[in-house]
C-alpha cells in the first residue's frame, strides 16, 4: 500500500522574487578583494581579525517554506547593500549561546551589529517596528557575548535594523535605520 503525500500548502509553494539589477563584478574587483582579505588577516586591528576565527558547525536553515525563503533572501540583499555602502562584513547568521545575530558589519572603526527583518508587505506597520524591547535586550546580550569571546571590550558599537520589504514580483525596498536603539535605553 503506498501512502499518500501530504496535500501542499502556500507555505510550501516557490517563491518568486524579482532581484534588483546590480553591475557585475570585474576581475579588478576580485583581486582587490582578494588582496584586502590577505591584508586583513595579517592586521593587528582586533576586529579585523575576529572576522578569519570560525565558530564551530552553524546550522543553516534548510526550510523550503515561503517564509523561510523570503527571510534568507532579504539577509542577503541586506548583505549586498551594505557590502555597496562600504560596510565590511565580519560574520553572518551567527548562532551563539541563546540567539542569532543576522549581521556583524564594520564600518570605519564601528562595529555594527544588524537585525534585519523582511515582510512581503507593510501594510501592518513597517518591519523595524517587530524589535520589540525584549529582542533588543537579547541583541544586547549577544553583543556583550561576542564582544567578550573576542576581547574586543574597547571597541565602539552600534545597534542597527534593515528593513526589507520585498512585493512580489517588485524589487526590495531597503531601509537602514542607523542607531535603531541604544543600550542605555534599554537599561534605565
Amino acid at each position: 500500500m503506498s501512502r499518500k503525500p501530504p496535500p501542499r500548502t502556500d507555505d510550501d509553494a516557490p517563491l518568486i522574487l524579482i532581484r534588483p539589477e546590480r553591475p557585475k563584478k570585474t576581475w579588478w574587483d576580485r583581486v582587490r578583494r582578494f588582496w584586502e582579505d590577505v591584508r586583513s588577516q595579517l592586521s593587528n586591528d582586533p576586529i579585523e581579525c575576529c572576522r578569519w576565527k570560525k565558530f564551530g558547525t552553524v546550522r543553516v536553515s534548510v526550510s523550503n517554506k515561503a517564509k523561510d525563503q523570503l527571510g534568507r533572501a532579504g539577509e542577503e540583499e541586506a548583505a549586498l547593500y551594505l557590502e555597496e555602502k562600504g560596510y565590511r562584513i565580519i560574520h553572518r547568521n551567527l548562532r551563539l549561546l541563546n540567539g542569532e545575530i543576522d549581521i556583524i558589519a564594520k564600518i570605519d572603526r564601528i562595529l555594527v551589529f544588524f537585525e534585519v527583518k523582511t515582510r512581503r508587505t507593510d501594510k501592518f506597520g513597517d518591519p523595524y517596528e517587530a524589535v520589540r524591547e525584549k529582542k533588543q535586550r537579547r541583541m544586547v546580550r549577544l553583543a556583550n557575548y561576542f564582544l567578550s569571546l573576542y576581547r574586543l571590550r574597547g571597541v565602539p558599537i552600534r545597534f542597527d535594523i534593515l528593513d526589507v520589504v520585498w512585493p512580489e514580483d517588485e524589487p526590495p525596498r531597503l531601509t537602514h535605520h542607523v542607531e535603531a536603539f541604544h543600550v542605555n535605553d534599554l537599561y534605565r
